[in-house]
C-alpha cells in the first residue's frame, strides 16, 4: 500500500511531466534560452530551462507546500 506521500509525489510528478512537455513550456524555454545565449550565460540551456518549470509551476499552483509538510 502506497502511502498519501507518496501519492502526493506522484501526482506532483505527472503535474510537471505535463509542464514539461507541453507546447507552451517548450516554447518559453527556447525563448528564454535565446536570450540567456545572446546575454552571455554560462549555462544557458540549463538555466532557462529551471525558470521556465518554475514560472509554469507558478503558474499552475501546484501545491509543493503540502510535500514538506508531511
Amino acid at each position: 500500500m502506497v502511502d498519501n506521500h507518496h501519492k502526493d509525489i506522484r501526482q506532483i510528478v505527472q503535474k510537471i511531466t505535463l509542464i514539461c512537455l507541453s507546447d507552451e513550456f517548450l516554447l518559453l524555454k527556447k525563448e528564454l534560452e535565446f536570450l540567456y545565449v545572446r546575454s552571455g550565460s554560462e549555462h544557458a540551456s540549463e538555466l532557462a530551462f529551471q525558470d521556465a518549470l518554475y514560472s509554469m509551476i507558478a503558474q499552475e499552483e501546484i501545491d509543493l507546500d503540502r510535500l514538506r509538510a508531511n
